[in-house]
């Protein structure tokens, strides 16, 4: 590495640059799906995200052919039965029809119904406070672990008293406050209610659940009209016992959907009911991806997870190739060094190990600056809220991910400029260069 400060120079730019990249990458990837809160057990999570009525349309097509039979013409028909296009209806469910056909699945270790869909305005000293308003039941703050960083959520008796308490983020005491602590027993106008703060959490950050305020369901005061026929504004969260669990979850709503009937005053315009529950990372992928529910549950999971792949490995890959070349050209000009080495009984293997043991450690080195400028550019990726509401996050699974990547970068780009050298014969080495 002295010996070709330059050269150094731009294969530890060339490295920490890349890793920078792929270490940002995995704080997003482990922010969103990863094992984080509010979300630490996302594998025992189902969502039930809507409500859809459809009616299926089908077209006979037939099909004429003629035929000699005892010399005498004989018509043939058959017919298929093709489908000619559907008419549906599909919406949040509404809580009533939730608790009515969801409150007691057998698998079901812990759930919450909620809505999310709400954005009121309040003005504080002449300026415009957004609040993205959850009205939700008890139990979401069972299903998510939430930061607690003053007070805790509303129990069940205040759903059941409509008592005018909310729980806020910190980031929303800041907008409307002033200040992200001692806001406890202040109160917060929404939708014409003063409503007490009981409790301030750390912001989601995480895409799928953003919110500024949350309030007991029981306080909403919008009254949806198509409450009886199953739509409304809330989803489901259940939480099983691990993935099999929430397998298991599925196959309970699948079930239940399999009892139910579209409601009467829908049945002129459809004849099924249809739910997809769906697991926390399938659900993610629908909208990440924004693909049509009817290429197959799952299926843009599996999209999402191609994608993924293919962007990891064209920035391990490609930059791998380049310092591969740059590896044997660097190499190649210590030849006489290894002709040398082999002369005094430096077997193969030996000769390997070195130049692999050389590279892993000059790409460490190359990972440690990378670490430097990830946790830069997660700091103001955050701070100028690059991704909206998500919060990119440290922690040790974002250490490990890039000691990993680190490795595989090091021996990758490593192993074959070093095999390669290693196989150089004796006399050809002495020839190559002087010491």
């Amino acid at each position: 590495m002295g010996r070709k400060k330059f050269f150094t120079a731009i294969t530890l730019f060339g490295i920490s640059f890349t890793l920078a990249i792929l270490m940002i990458l995995v704080s997003f990837l482990e922010t969103e799906v990863g094992q984080t809160k509010p979300l630490t057990d996302k594998e025992s999570i189902v969502v039930l995200p809507t409500l859809e009525l459809r009616q299926m349309y089908y077209d006979t097509i037939y099909t004429y052919d003629t035929s000699y039979v005892n010399g005498e013409m004989v018509l043939d028909s058959s017919y298929t039965v093709d489908e000619a296009g559907q008419s549906n209806s599909n919406s949040e469910l509404a809580m009533t029809y939730l608790q009515r056909h969801f409150d007691d699945l057998p698998n079901v270790r812990l759930k919450t119904f909620f809505s999310d869909a709400n954005v009121f305005n309040a003005y504080v000293n002449n300026s415009k406070v957004v609040m993205s308003t959850v009205y939700a039941d008890a139990g979401f703050w069972d299903v998510f672990d939430f930061e607690f960083t003053e007070g805790f959520g509303f129990s069940q008796s205040a759903i059941d008293q409509a008592e005018p308490v909310a729980v806020i983020t910190t980031e929303l005491a800041d907008q409307y406050f002033g200040k992200e602590e001692n806001v406890l027993g202040e109160f917060v106008e929404l939708d014409g209610q003063d409503l007490k703060v009981i409790g301030v959490v750390e912001p989601a950050g995480v895409s799928l659940l953003s919110f500024g305020i949350v309030v007991p369901h029981t306080l909403e005061t919008t009254v949806n009209r198509q409450e009886e026929v199953g739509f409304g504004s809330y989803i489901a969260v259940f939480k099983g016992d691990g993935a099999a669990g929430a397998a298991r979850i599925k196959d309970d709503i699948k079930f239940v959907n399999s009892t139910l009937e579209v409601h009467p005053s829908y049945q002129e315009y459809f004849n099924e009911v249809i739910l997809r529950p769906s697991t926390y990372h399938e659900i993610y992928a629908d909208a990440l991806l924004d693909m049509d529910y009817n290429d197959g549950a799952g299926t843009s999971l599996g999209v999402m997870k191609w994608i993924l792949l293919g962007l990891i490995s064209f920035f391990i890959l490609l930059p791998t190739l380049n310092l591969i070349n740059l590896n044997v050209s660097r190499i190649l000009e210590r030849s006489s060094e290894i002709g040398v080495r082999k002369s005094f009984g430096a077997t193969q293997g030996t000769i390997l190990s070195q130049f692999i043991i050389e590279n892993v450690i000059q790409t460490i080195l190359g990972g440690v600056i990378g670490i430097a400028l990830a946790m830069l550019g997660i700091k103001l990726i955050n701070d100028a809220k690059m991704l909206g509401d998500v919060v990119l996050k440290l922690n040790m699974r974002f250490f490990l991910f890039s000691l990993l990547i680190c490795l595989l970068f090091g021996l990758l780009s490593g192993l074959l400029p070093a095999y390669r050298m290693s196989k150089v014969h004796i006399v050809n080495a002495l020839k190559k260069n002087k010491i």
